[in-house]
């Protein structure tokens, strides 16, 4: 006698969709997040790296690396109309991340950026990504080729004009309070100075700063601070690992200018932290990321910690020449930034 099997009805099958679907939906998300989760692990785990290298270059030094050197600061160069290749802090550290081959082949300090892409093994060093700047939320490409025209333009430029795709940095230097990135060049660099500077943060041209020009507390001062290559669909351009270039060192803010590029290695307080309203002028001067609410950054200490985008602030323009330690800052974002304004924080962030 013959055994009739029975199938699997249209509606049971219906059913056996609808739960794996649900299990689906109930699963997703616990993996994105455990991933998300993965990835803040190694996004504070690169800045504490990058922390403890300032730490030791200040051993060695008795001072940080300077955010961006000053383009009369290196002497052996070739003629070129893209002379000012600046050198930052990125490419000072690399013999304490373990990257002294790569700090060796540039000769970092020795010859200007584009002078090291003459050499073969130094062009591909240039343009070869170092995983301890590269935060993994970041939805960007490892290498940089982020311009806004040419006001904040991210790209190296060969001795010829040629455009170098770079290795990119999520990572930028604290530099300064307010929303102009004149304090950051006004040191008598390049032309009279104006009344703006110094710098209230921790990098400048030429920054000589150290564990004693903070005088508001090690664990109350911003040193490094992430921003994103783009962020809810808004381009911020991230920054550069090794330094940027420029034509001229005009503080007007004139295309090119070591002005605006310097943006590539030092963060400014701007607008606060992920800033959505599309103005590439503060995405490409501040503080984002990836990580939903908020953005990682290192203190002076050597610490990590993740700061909410809610965090207090209050936008404040160039202060005048008459406001004197720090009397403009006035709200917890700035006073973080600033190493010596006489208001250090007691946990309010």
């Amino acid at each position: 006698m013959k055994v009739q099997r029975r199938g699997f009805t249209l509606i049971e099958l219906l059913v056996v969709i609808a739960i794996i679907a649900v299990l689906i939906a109930l699963l997703l998300p616990a993996v994105q997040n455990a991933r998300e989760s993965a990835r803040r692990t190694t996004c504070r785990n690169n800045l504490k790296n990058l922390a403890l290298a300032f730490h030791e270059y200040a051993e060695s030094y008795g001072r940080f690396p300077i955010a961006f050197q000053d383009y009369r600061s290196t002497p052996n160069s070739q003629a070129g109309p893209y002379s000012l290749s600046l050198w930052s802090w990125g490419a000072a550290i690399l013999p304490y991340i373990d990257e002294a081959p790569a700090y060796n082949v540039l000769n970092v300090g020795g010859f200007k950026m584009h002078d090291s892409m003459q050499i073969p093994i130094g062009l591909k060093t240039l343009t070869t990504p170092i995983p301890t700047f590269l935060c993994p939320s970041d939805a960007g490409f490892e290498l940089n080729n982020f311009t806004s025209g040419t006001t904040y333009n991210r790209r190296l430029r060969d001795i010829n004009g040629n455009d170098v795709i770079g290795a990119k940095s999520n990572y930028v230097m604290s530099g300064e309070t307010s929303v102009s990135t004149t304090p950051l060049i006004d040191q008598g660099v390049g032309g009279t100075p104006t009344n703006y500077g110094p710098c209230n943060g921790m990098g400048w041209v030429n920054s000589n700063s150290g564990f004693n020009f903070v005088t508001d507390g090690d664990s109350n001062t911003l040193l490094l601070g992430e921003r994103a290559y783009k962020f809810d669909n808004l381009k911020a351009g991230a920054g550069n690992v090794f330094g940027f270039c420029a034509t001229n060192n005009n503080q007007a803010g004139t295309s090119d200018g070591v002005k605006g590029n310097c943006t590539a290695v030092v963060g400014l307080c701007y607008n606060g932290i992920n800033w959505s309203y599309n103005n590439t002028t503060h995405q490409a001067r501040g503080y984002s990321s990836n990580h939903v609410g908020g953005a990682h950054f290192a203190l002076c200490d050597g610490t990590v910690r993740f700061i909410s985008e809610n965090i207090d602030y209050n936008f404040s323009t160039i202060p005048s020449a008459a406001l004197v330690n720090g009397a403009w800052i006035d709200s917890i974002f700035e006073r973080l930034a600033g190493k010596s304004d006489g208001q250090p924080l007691g946990g309010e962030f």
